[in-house]
């Protein structure tokens, strides 16, 4: 059996409307058979009611000496049978039970209104005629014989019947009513689908062919025209993720080829004999773009896992304070220039520690890229944010243009940064930890040098 999601939208829809309608009319059949059965049932119980008064009215105005004699045509499926009050006699009759005994007797009863009930007869040989009465009513009728009962009874199988016409004409009917209705599902459901699939097909054909293409807005807050906002805003993200996502290769595959090819060349070039420089300048080279490499993969591979939205450990306190003390001991190690942290004062925040630990490195590392002598640390409060300052004493920058620095493989100086091992990532990175800690990354306008400041929230 074909699993129900293996269908179109449009068929399961339909079938999911035609088995509620197919629910709703056999609830309806049902409710329509009985009310027919209550209402034959009614009509009946009328019939034999207005019998027994038309006898009671007929009897007193007849002859009681031919009253044994007396025949009643039988009307509207109904007869009568007049006895005495043991029901041992047979007073009158309709034809059709002419010359038939007593066919029921009285019970006392409180359920009807004049207290007497008819119960049909039990005796075999009546069985036959029994058999085809219903609604068995009786009375008491005063006549010149004395006090008699009245019977009247259904004759025949009319309400039966009536209800199976009734069972029959929704037995027929309703299939042929739940196929035009399901016809009709069917064509309103693909008139409902139809603008959903040319929405398909025209973003199909967008992504497919170009990107700067978007479907046309109908106007209106209706379904399909806040589906078709919805779709162009997704053309829109994916337009400038993609677009993200081809220069981010470019510059990366740039970005590598560099080091990459110094280092072959240096190789080959050692190899073949016919290096100009000496062995001590050649595994420098080497070392130099070997650590570039291992750098920029390393940024590469941070901002590919950061991308991807991958969950971050728990937040913990961090001193970044202590962050500061410990980038300058390892910074010292690795340059000449002079570290002023006299301004460091004791500063914690609530982020995660190894992210925080790398945007100081990357601060830092920018810092002493651009610096000719000094850099200048400092952290501090400012109202609810805890506020970090890297100032280089290098040639300045012009801060209204700043915030491009922060973007993917932007730099300040791209000869020199490449002389120095830088990518353009570092500060890219910074603002994505800044941005994760609900702060902000900014260039400061000073009269000298370069101050980058770095806020993130306590």
């Amino acid at each position: 059996m074909k699993p129900l999601g293996r269908f179109s939208v449009r068929a399961r829809l339909t079938l999911s409307f035609m088995v509620a309608v197919a629910v709703v009319m056999g609830f309806a059949a049902v409710a329509l058979v009985g009310f027919s059965h209550h209402t034959l049932v009614r009509d009946a119980q009328s019939q034999v009611e207005a019998a027994i008064t038309r006898t009671e009215s007929r009897l007193a105005s007849v002859s009681l000496p031919r009253a044994d004699e007396m025949i009643f045509e039988t009307t509207n499926n109904v007869v009568v049978q007049v006895t005495n009050l043991a029901g041992t006699k047979v007073w009158a009759a309709s034809s059709t039970l002419e010359n038939k005994p007593a066919l029921a007797y009285a019970r006392a009863t409180f359920s009807e209104p004049n207290g007497l009930r008819a119960q049909l007869s039990r005796n075999l040989a009546l069985r036959n005629i029994v058999s085809q009465l219903h609604l068995a009513a009786v009375a008491e009728v005063h006549t010149s014989k004395g006090t008699g009962l009245v019977y009247a009874f259904f004759l025949g199988n009319s309400i039966a019947n009536g209800e199976r016409s009734v069972l029959v004409a929704a037995l027929i009917s309703f299939p042929l009513i739940l196929l035009v209705v399901g016809a009709l599902i069917w064509l309103g459901v693909g008139l409902s689908l139809s603008p959903v699939e040319r929405i398909r097909r025209q973003a199909l054909t967008i992504v497919a062919q170009n990107l700067a293409q978007r479907l046309p807005d109908p106007g209106g807050n209706d379904e399909i025209a806040r589906a078709i906002r919805t779709v162009n805003a997704m053309l829109d993200r994916f337009e400038i993720s993609t677009r993200l996502e081809h220069e981010f290769m470019s510059n990366a595959s740039h970005e590598l080829r560099s080091p990459l090819t110094t280092l072959l060349a240096t190789v080959d070039r050692a190899a073949a004999g016919t290096s100009t420089i000496s062995r001590e300048e050649t595994i420098a080279v080497i070392q130099r773009e070997g650590h570039r490499l291992e750098t920029l993969i390393d940024d590469l591979f941070w901002l590919a896992r950061n991308d991807e939205g991958r969950p971050r450990p728990e937040p913990t306190e961090v001193d970044l304070d202590d962050l500061l003390f410990d980038e300058v001991l390892r910074a010292k190690s690795l340059s000449a220039l002079t570290f002023d942290v006299a301004r460091v004062q004791p500063t914690r925040v609530v982020g995660n520690h190894d992210f925080l630990a790398r945007m100081i490195r990357n601060a830092v590392d920018n810092a002493m890229r651009y610096a000719e002598r000094a850099v200048n640390l400092t952290s501090n409060y400012d109202g609810p944010m805890a506020v970090i300052t890297v100032h280089n004493d290098g040639t300045g920058l012009d801060v209204d243009q700043s915030q491009r620095y922060f973007e993917r493989f932007v730099r300040a100086d791209s000869a020199r940064s490449r002389l120095t091992g830088g990518s353009g990532l570092g500060l890219a990175i910074v603002k994505e930890i800044v941005t994760v800690h609900g702060g902000t990354a900014r260039f400061l306008p000073v009269a000298e040098g370069t101050s980058l400041e770095l806020r993130i929230l306590r």
